[in-house]
């Protein structure tokens, strides 16, 4: 689904693109200059399509665990135009559940400049402040939502840790994404289970065995002709965004609510890295524990498999470990 449609003529559009694109290179740390007309063109219609389509797929990881399962309330916290929000409103299997939207930002005129895309928010309000520990009661069905702003702040506001649910986006960048897997461990010392995209509660084996690597998804970009035609003025080509993100709750799921967390291996994995093609073999990132692990096809054994990034897998049980190699010997079901 793709949230706008041109209001504007695409080479108008692609100037703007190129000037935004240059303020954030040129002032990595500086505030988006939503008072500016070129800057709202260009969010418009290409940098909230983009990042609407990364919210939609963590959605879609969300609904294939039953994230969202008795949450009725969320708070966009540092909504800007409320892209976030939007795509939740748009979920067709959650908005019959949805009671709430709130929208927390420090600039509210940000949200009033694109309130015609909220129309199908459900009870929308609007802040320009929100302590959230005061200022909002429904704590045990709510979600806290941060989309793309933690990379702003250095710490969660206060309040956070009151609340049933987080769902956090980041940029998938290095820096970004270890980031958000160093707050990964102070949600779990917190109380918190995390969702997805971790099948384990246990340390985190891109952080602890590697120090470059970061964990990140993959969503496919199905975009209308007048946004491929105005992708042919510019630079940046997107087939694929990606996105890094943490779905976490206070209550367990339900296979762990009788476990101990600390313990569970489960026979789910999750795809954390692209198809490499060696000699020999070809192999995949994948994470189910504490080890940095490759789901591997060896090519004399079984046909290689293209498994989407971040996709959720169950195991077979009859694998061969060698190594940090899991050595398939019967092909997998790949997720529809």
């Amino acid at each position: 689904m793709f949230p706008v449609s041109p209001s504007e003529k695409l080479q108008t559009i692609a100037d703007a693109i190129l000037k935004l694109s240059d303020y954030y290179i040129n002032n990595p740390l500086a505030e988006t200059p939503w008072h500016q007309k070129y800057c709202q063109i260009a969010y418009r219609h290409y940098y909230l399509p983009l990042n609407f389509i990364r919210c939609e797929k963590v959605i879609e990881r969300g609904l294939q665990v039953n994230f969202f399962e008795n949450l009725t309330h969320f708070i966009d916290w540092g909504a800007g135009p409320g892209t976030a929000s939007l795509a939740l409103a748009k979920s067709v299997k959650l908005k019959a559940q949805i009671k709430k939207q709130v929208l927390f930002d420090l600039s509210k005129s940000t949200m009033n400049q694109f309130s015609d895309l909220h129309v199908d928010f459900i009870n929308k309000d609007y802040f320009d402040f929100l302590d959230l520990r005061t200022d909002y009661p429904n704590k045990q069905n709510s979600c806290l939502l941060f989309s793309y702003s933690l990379t702003e702040v250095t710490t969660l506001p206060a309040g956070w840790d009151e609340y049933e649910a987080l769902m956090i986006l980041e940029p998938s960048t290095s820096q970004d994404g270890r980031k958000l897997l160093n707050l990964r461990q102070n949600l779990i010392e917190n109380g918190y289970t995390i969702w997805a995209p971790c099948t384990h509660q246990q340390s985190c084996p891109l952080l602890n065995h590697s120090k470059n690597d970061w964990c990140h998804d993959r969503a496919h970009v199905a975009a209308p002709k007048w946004f491929n035609d105005l992708e042919q003025l510019l630079p940046m080509k997107n087939k694929t965004v990606t996105t890094s993100y943490l779905l976490a709750r206070k209550r367990k799921p339900k296979e762990k609510s009788e476990e101990k967390t600390s313990e569970i291996i489960s026979a789910k994995a999750r795809l954390t890295g692209d198809s490499l093609n060696e000699k020999g073999k070809t192999r995949q990132l994948i994470c189910r524990n504490d080890q940095r692990e490759f789901l591997t096809w060896m090519h004399k054994t079984i046909e290689p498999q293209i498994i989407a990034r971040g996709e959720l897998i169950d195991l077979p049980t009859d694998f061969e470990i060698k190594s940090n190699e899991l050595r398939l010997k019967n092909p997998l079901k790949i997720p529809n």
